[in-house]
């Protein structure tokens, strides 16, 4: 714990009105908003016309108190947040993580070490997201998720309200260190959808298009196109044909969109280091 402390205390911050602290070596972009009582720790890139509410932590290293299964190491990384992006109030970003351009982040959000949120994304208001979880173009992730550690979400993903996900089939062995495979989390692939309150089991595979019904617990593999509901989580249905073709319509539109927007933006403001 003493390394810990030592590293902590290394830290050089510029106090800054309204009692926000920047450490030194950040690089934050002139036209970047930064509110009051904002943290923001060593290695921190923020991007141009990036939004940062009152209260956030970015940078943040994670601490073992000695007991945790996962070794943890608690050194400062790099976080690279991206252009026009938004931090909400009191969210917490841990370090080495990098969130793409246009990301909304929510109040209460907290997003652990080598998360890697790409453009587009919206996080909502108090989603935890664990270690290494990784979250595609355009997803929506809605308020009180849980994103397990080393989970995969592809592109234009929905993902309700209260989801819980996991990620460890052998915890009643590994909490002591004694399990067999290192814990994996679901893998939700493109266009799919999660119903509000629904729970997937480790290693699962949502496929493409999939729809999980709200509530359901998902235990084996959905296939592509398919809905599913209940518990456990059953074949209810195919996707309809129509339904297929105007979400697919539609998410290359939203591509398209989006693309022409960040294309046409201004170069970002030479940055400035603290």
């Amino acid at each position: 714990m003493q390394e810990v402390i030592s590293t902590l205390r290394a830290v050089e911050f510029a106090s800054l009105p309204g009692g926000t602290a920047v450490a030194r070596g950040t690089d934050i972009s002139a036209d970047t908003f930064v509110g009051q009582g904002v943290t923001i720790y060593p290695g921190v890139t923020l991007g141009a016309s990036c939004v940062v509410l009152d209260g956030a932590v970015i940078g943040r290293i994670p601490i073992s108190n000695g007991s945790t299964t996962r070794a943890v190491q608690s050194a400062f990384g790099q976080v690279s947040i991206g252009d026009e992006s938004i931090i909400g109030c009191h969210a917490v970003l841990y370090t080495d993580i990098r969130v793409g351009r246009r990301v909304l982040i929510g109040d209460l959000a907290s997003l652990r070490e080598g998360c890697d949120i790409a453009d587009g994304v919206i996080i909502g208001r108090g989603v935890m997201a664990l270690y290494n979880c990784v979250v595609g173009r355009y997803s929506r992730i809605q308020d009180q998720a849980h994103l397990v550690g080393n989970m995969r979400i592809e592109e234009h993903v929905f993902i309700g309200m209260g989801v819980n996900t996991t990620n460890d089939n052998d915890v009643y062995l590994m909490r002591f260190g004694i399990g067999q495979d290192p814990p994996r989390g679901p893998t939700i692939r493109r266009l799919a959808v999660v119903g509000a309150g629904a729970t997937i089991l480790p290693s699962v595979e949502i496929g493409e298009g999939a729809l999980v019904g709200a509530g359901a617990v998902v235990t084996k593999d959905v296939p592509p196109w398919t809905i599913v509901t209940g518990v456990p989580a059953t074949v209810l249905r195919p996707v309809p044909d129509e339904w297929r073709r105007q979400v697919v319509e539609r998410a290359a539109e939203q591509e398209r969109q989006s693309e022409s927007a960040l294309d046409g933006s201004r170069p970002p403001p030479v940055p400035r280091r603290a």
